[in-house]
């Protein structure tokens, strides 16, 4: 599977049927993924956290918009095999990490996955970003290969 960068999934974009309609043509030429790490720029924590392996509601991180956008859902799956792999991954790297199981998806991370993925059937994890200089996360995606 490609890395790829899917830009800030602002709630408005909801109601862009172009900005939809392009996210969902990438998904389907793409082959299905198995499950999908997500790192959102509206997560920023340090050390890099991982977030829920389960089903948990959405952070609704923003404020002052039409009630519509707070009734958007995405129950979407964890994904707890990816996540062993991403601790493992970066624990081999030196690179420290905390857990917060509580923490769902934020709308960094869910409204694109809306365009990409609308039946919420693709196990997802959100990581933090540790500082805005991703560097130290980038390869991450190429570094964890297929799942197996």
């Amino acid at each position: 599977m490609p890395v790829i960068f899917a830009a800030h999934g602002a709630p408005v974009l909801l109601d862009d049927a172009v900005w939809m309609g392009e996210l969902a043509s990438w998904a389907r030429a793409m082959a299905r993924p198995r499950s999908i790490l997500m790192v959102s720029a509206h997560w920023e924590a340090r050390p890099t956290t991982l977030a829920a392996t389960r089903t948990v509601p959405l952070v609704y991180d923003f404020y002052g918009f039409p009630e519509r956008y707070y009734r958007t859902r995405y129950p979407a799956p964890g994904a707890p095999d990816l996540a062993a792999r991403v601790r493992d991954l970066l624990r081999h790297r030196d690179i420290a990490i905390a857990e917060d199981p509580e923490r769902g998806l934020d709308h960094g991370a869910y409204v694109p996955l809306v365009a990409m993925y609308p039946g919420a059937d693709v196990p997802v994890l959100q990581v933090s970003m540790p500082r805005l200089d991703p560097g130290e996360l980038f390869d991450l995606g190429q570094a964890l290969g297929p799942l197996r």
